[in-house]
């Protein structure tokens, strides 16, 4: 996954944010823009455009990653645009999720009982890394990690809503256990006098 990710960065995301170090637009701008891609995405899976919607969540989440990009080339990192990438991160998987929700009550109810899983289980591996960074570990276990997670909304997305179900089942069943692995890492990696 890290060399997919390496390649993405080499060959896409640097061109891309040369680009726009050039047209000097600030990260935060890039990440607030993210989430405007994100209520459209919510609006078309609501719709059931879950083929549109996919593109959207694709356009949100290749946003996120210049802006990071872009932050570093300019050395304008900083913790309050590491905090306002993560919590707009957080909202457009949530609104991706509402809007397959909305989608399914509708027309599928039974399916919502997954979608709730999976945005349970997409909280609680962010929650249990940031719970765990603030005790001094890194639980870099698991595999649904948000990229991974991006990756199955997409592609489950674009083949419409019946397939979406298996993503989704497999979206809450992998964070779960994502989840259960980071728990079990920190309870074997804590300092024992803790």
């Amino acid at each position: 996954m890290n060399k997919i990710k390496e390649l993405g960065r080499r060959f896409f995301v640097r061109p891309v944010a040369r680009v726009l170090i050039a047209a000097r637009i600030h990260p935060n701008y890039i990440t607030v823009s993210s989430l405007f891609f994100g209520i459209i995405a919510f609006f078309l899976y609501f719709r059931g455009s879950f083929l549109l919607a996919a593109v959207f969540v694709f356009l949100s989440g290749i946003l996120d990653t210049f802006d990071g990009e872009v932050a570093r080339r300019l050395k304008v990192v900083s913790k309050v645009g590491a905090f306002l990438d993560s919590t707009i991160d957080r909202v457009n998987e949530f609104l991706a999720y509402m809007g397959m929700f909305c989608f399914y009550m509708r027309h599928q109810p039974s399916v919502t009982y997954w979608v709730l899983v999976a945005i349970f289980g997409s909280l609680m591996v962010s929650y249990t890394r940031a719970r765990a960074e603030g005790i001094g570990i890194s639980p870099q276990v698991g595999m649904f990690e948000r990229f991974t997670r991006l990756v199955f909304i997409i592609a489950g997305s674009v083949f419409g809503p019946g397939i979406m179900v298996y993503g989704l089942i497999i979206l809450a069943v992998g964070t779960i256990g994502t989840m259960i692995q980071r728990i079990i890492y920190v309870l074997v990696h804590r300092d024992p006098g803790a």
